[in-house]
């Protein structure tokens, strides 16, 4: 890597890098930085992109070289397989789905566990499982490689830092919400290097001190030892910390948890009657805030908590492994909150330009691969019209107004979601191709209609990432060294001999 950094300031982190990216096909992928937009519909990004820029085309991710869809049916007996044609049916029904492709996508999805699973492991299963088989045994996930590999790793997010999708990169359980149990591994057993994310005990959804701590994210005894001097990490809490590590003017030694003063999600869901109306919104562009009101003062964007995570794990000159989830996006997205997943996924869009900026300035395209997915679509959100005309896009109505959108679940889908990638090893995506949806092209205008399942990507960052093939037996988190040497591993990677599968 370029050498690290000793000061940046935070404008760095803004979605203004607009630059396309250079792509570096063949080269192997010294950092791998992986952005999940949790619940992402297709409508979901045009409903950001018309608010904040009043047109598409402009998202830090735009210019990536590789686009592709993904579809991420999980586990089951006998195995869903997506069918661009059902999928995209324009046949009406006569009921409240109005067409048959809107009721297709509604049914058999995955949730984010079982997704983050195929994406930490290569390995379908069925909902609820973290980083676990369909009968709960234990499954490598791709961080512990990482981590034997050399590489310093971590997760972000923008929710509780022990929810489904943190949780596959840290984790194995049988159960989504054995949240203590999830919080212990990720925390004592050493895979991670860093963890940033919601989940502090002592503040509420406002950001306000409670009177009574809530260990809801983790257990009273995990926070008492990331307390202690001697802890196996060190806290930070306050936004001066956050800003302070992504500007270059804090440095921690050692493994790092960063858990902002909010109880579970950063903004979305602190209390409208309790915040101050914004008076420039809505309706003045890029000034106000979707939902009318004024962000928590105290806390970090996710932009800076990924600018910060990079700034820490790129002192690693073996390089880093770094998984950052927009997961209120989801959680708004079952809401139907128009508003507040416009907020979320700009969040997140910000998020992906700070990393474009760290990339670009701190390291190169040429060992770094950078990719940005979601781990299934939600709500269905389409144009206001969409119960009459088929598939009718997002209505933009102009940069600072809320768009024209009628949602048509609360719940996930099965869509073919969309996928992209640039840097060190992006090519590999190509090799995981497993078919063609024309709708991708004909009424997205996304691609060339080719799409992977989600069990393609975790192979496809590992043979960009030059990691041996993985042992076929799965092993507990704290089993991460037995997987194979430190050494050879990464000797193997620095020679380019590591096998692929």
């Amino acid at each position: 890597m370029k050498e690290h950094f000793r000061s940046r300031t935070a404008a760095m982190a803004t979605v203004c890098a607009l630059i396309v990216p250079s792509s570096s096909f063949g080269a192997t992928a010294e950092n791998v930085i992986l952005m999940i937009s949790d619940g992402a519909s297709w409508g979901t990004v045009d409903m950001a992109s018309y608010w904040e820029f009043g047109e598409k085309g402009r998202q830090p991710y735009d210019g990536f070289s590789v686009k592709l869809g993904m579809t991420t049916e999980p586990y089951s007996e006998p195995q869903q397989v997506y069918d661009p044609d059902t999928a995209w049916d324009t046949t009406p029904t006569g009921d409240e789905d109005y067409f048959a492709g809107y009721k297709t996508i509604k049914q058999g999805s995955t949730d984010s566990a079982a997704a983050g699973t195929a994406l930490s492991t290569g390995v379908k299963t069925s909902n609820g499982r973290i980083s676990s088989d369909p009968e709960g045994n234990a499954l490598p996930f791709i961080t512990q490689e990482m981590k034997a590999s050399g590489r310093s790793t971590g997760v972000v997010s923008s929710v509780g830092f022990s929810h489904a999708t943190p949780a596959v990169f840290g984790a194995q359980n049988e159960r989504r919400n054995d949240y203590h149990a999830i919080a212990n591994q990720m925390i004592n057993e050493g895979t991670l290097d860093l963890i940033m994310g919601g989940g502090n005990p002592n503040f509420g959804d406002n950001g306000q001190l409670l009177g009574t701590p809530e260990y809801n994210w983790l257990s009273e005894e995990d926070w008492a030892a990331v307390n202690a001097p001697d802890g196996p990490m060190t806290l930070i809490q306050t936004k001066t910390d956050f800003e302070a590590l992504a500007d270059g003017s804090l440095e921690v030694d050692g493994r790092l948890i960063g858990l902002p003063e909010i109880r579970e999600t950063l903004q979305a869901s602190r209390d409208p009657f309790t915040t101050p109306l914004d008076p420039n919104a809505p309706g003045s562009p890029n000034l106000g805030f979707p939902v009318g009101h004024e962000m928590l003062p105290n806390v970090p964007t996710l932009a800076t908590m990924t600018t910060g995570a990079l700034n820490h794990l790129g002192k690693d000159e073996d390089g880093l492994f770094l998984m950052v989830e927009g997961g209120a996006v989801d959680w708004m997205a079952h809401a139907n909150a128009t508003g507040r997943v416009i907020e979320e996924q700009i969040d997140f869009n910000h998020a992906v330009g700070a990393a474009v900026d760290w990339v670009t300035e701190y390291s190169t395209w040429e060992e770094t691969l950078l990719v940005v997915l979601t781990d299934h679509g939600n709500g269905a959100p389409m144009g206001p019209n969409s119960d009459k005309i088929p598939f009718e896009p997002i209505q933009n109505n102009g940069q600072g107004n809320l768009p024209g959108v009628l949602w048509h679940s609360g719940n996930h889908t099965t869509e073919n979601t969309l996928l992209w990638a640039n840097g060190a090893g992006s090519e590999e995506f190509l090799d995981m191709i497993v078919g063609q949806d024309p709708y991708l092209t004909s009424i997205l205008g996304f691609n060339d209609g080719s799409y992977i399942d989600i069990t393609g990507v975790n192979p496809a960052i590992r043979n960009a990432a030059g990691l041996a093939t993985p042992t076929p037996v799965p092993l507990p988190a704290a089993g991460w060294l037995l997987l194979v040497g430190v050494g050879v591993l990464a000797g193997l990677r620095r020679s380019g001999l590591a096998s692929r599968p």
